[in-house]
């Protein structure tokens, strides 16, 4: 009913108003009433077409009238936004501030107003708008309609929400970095500092706003910071701009420390800044330092130990010739004692061929001792001795001709097994013969302490050729074993059962087989006794 009755009263005031234009027309003259015409249409043009939405609205915010620009604004026909009012199109959200504000005018506290507001499209597009309105009244000041202007703000609404999160995600990175932050303009003046910047520097940013950034500067540095941005702002070349470099900060208390510090340029209305991220790296450079002086102690230490270790080495070697040197000697007496047992029994012709051969021996054996003693000092010196090819069978034999010398007539069954044919190895072939002599004598020894609770004594010699290349040698004996206390420590230097042995036979034994490339070890079959062997590239191998 209400809408009726106000319909009918807008009829009747329409009716009226009509009626007095036009007894008001009667009295103008034809050019009056012409350029009121021609000022009527004007009006209309210029609202229909303009470039922004132009709309009247009554106290209800119903529309009286609206242009184009609104329906394309609204996404709505001109038929379909008449049928709704203002309130149809504000965002829920909206729609209190927008009828708080439409009171206001009514009551007649403010005449106009700018708000900032959103609109839902027919669409359903939520857009934003900027509403410009005015009260109009009439001659007792009661409001008759009001205007509203409108603008879309929707880009620009968005560039400020985009500005206003970069803003705040900025502000939160600067406020909780750890490294010590702060802005300054192209004269060096201190715009902002971050909270970090009291732990390192041990300034409150009260205390640094508005300041020259020189305050936090050695002496020395902060003399020439302001010539530096001077250069920098005439020539544009960087000294330090979105490079980084290390430089030295002072503390509130005078303490000169050193810093890691990059530096980034930005403009703001035209006006350049400076943003520097300041990281403290002194006890990064004391850790340095101490690094330093470690490695000089250690490099020092290790000058030490070198020197130790060749006297350790030498000393190894002078054991190790004293073990190794002990075997041709003791050829050399045995072959002197025949040699004099036969001159006792009184010279034939045929002792003397004999005594003759024996001198012969001795006299190898001699010069065996010397070579041993050049080869031992090559091998712990880390020299190279020279190495031929050789048949292993052969070294094999040479080797058991030397140190099976009174094997039989100590009741040993020497056996023989040869498997590895003509198969051949690059070797020292004195350093070989000097292992297969050593390990030899060893099983000799071992079956001479147990002579007395044995029955056969046997010592066997068996050599091998594998399908990986190497070549094998076993020498083995039915004697008294290896003591589990001593079998994981057997080749360490100075290990040994012999009540008078040195422990340097088995260590060198071991030096010059993995010198050669190889492997050796030993085990108690379980049969007992002991078996050691050893294992050499062999040539074709080496060869290929």
């Amino acid at each position: 009913m209400s809408d009726v009755l106000s319909f009918g009263l807008g009829l009747a005031v329409a009716a009226t108003g009509a009626l007095v234009l036009l007894a008001a027309l009667k009295r103008l003259t034809h050019a009056q009433a012409s350029e009121i015409v021609d000022a009527d249409r004007r009006f209309e043009a210029t609202f229909e077409q303009a470039a922004v939405a132009i709309a009247h609205l009554d106290a209800d915010g119903r529309w009286l009238r609206l242009n184009a620009r609104y329906c394309m604004l609204t996404g709505y026909a001109r038929d379909e936004l008449m049928r709704l009012g203002v309130d149809d199109i504000t965002h829920p959200l909206d729609r209190p501030a927008d009828a708080a504000d439409r009171a206001a005018m009514i009551a007649g506290e403010v005449d106009a107003s700018v708000t900032e507001k959103r609109y839902v499209r027919k669409d359903g597009r939520v857009i934003w708008v900027k509403a410009t309105r005015s009260t109009v009244r009439d001659a007792a000041g009661r409001p008759e309609f009001f205007v509203a202007v409108v603008e879309e703000i929707t880009e620009r609404k968005a560039a400020q929400v985009q500005l206003t999160t970069g803003e705040a995600q900025y502000r939160a990175i600067f406020d909780s970095a750890v490294e010590a932050m702060a802005v300054i303009d192209a004269e060096g003046i201190i715009q902002s500092v971050n909270p970090s910047v009291a732990r390192v520097f041990g300034y409150q940013p009260v205390e640094l706003i508005g300041n020259n950034i020189k305050m936090l500067m050695p002496d020395a540095i902060a003399s020439q910071h302001d010539n530096h941005l001077q250069t920098y702002r005439e020539t544009g070349r960087r000294a330090i701009i979105g490079i980084g470099r290390e430089v030295l900060g002072r503390r509130k208390d005078g303490d000169v420390f050193a810093l890691d510090l990059s530096v980034a340029e930005w403009m703001r209305g035209g006006d350049t800044f400076f943003t520097g991220i300041m990281r403290d790296i002194s006890a990064r450079k004391r850790t340095e330092v101490a690094l330093r002086e470690s490695e000089g102690n250690l490099r020092r230490l290790q000058k030490e130990f070198a020197h130790l270790a060749r006297v350790n080495d030498m000393g190894e070697m002078a054991a190790a010739i004293a073990h190794e040197i002990n075997q041709p000697l003791t050829a050399i007496v045995n072959f002197l004692n025949n040699g004099l047992f036969i001159a006792a029994e009184g010279y034939s012709e045929d002792g003397f061929a004999e005594a003759e051969q024996l001198m012969r021996d001795a006299s190898r054996q001699a010069l065996r001792a010397g070579e041993i003693v050049r080869r031992l000092r090559e091998f712990v010196g880390q020299g190279n001795a020279a190495r031929t090819v050789e048949r292993l069978e052969q070294l094999v034999d040479s080797a058991m001709a030397l140190a099976l010398l009174d094997a039989r007539t100590a009741g040993i069954l020497v056996q023989r097994m040869p498997g590895a044919g003509d198969a051949e190895v690059c070797v020292d072939a004195v350093q070989i013969q000097q292992v297969l002599v050593n390990l030899l004598r060893n099983a000799v020894d071992a079956l001479a302490a147990s002579a007395q609770d044995s029955g056969v004594l046997r010592l066997s010699v068996e050599t091998s050729a594998h399908a990986d290349g190497t070549l094998q040698v076993i020498v083995s004996d039915n004697g008294p074993g290896i003591a589990p206390a001593l079998a994981e420590r057997l080749f360490e230097p100075f290990v040994t059962t012999k009540p008078h042995g040195m422990g340097m036979g088995l260590s060198v034994c071991r030096r010059l087989i993995e010198a050669h490339g190889g492997t050796i070890g030993a085990e108690s079959p379980l049969g007992g006794g002991a078996a050691f062997h050893f294992r050499l590239p062999r040539f074709e191998q080496i060869r290929e």
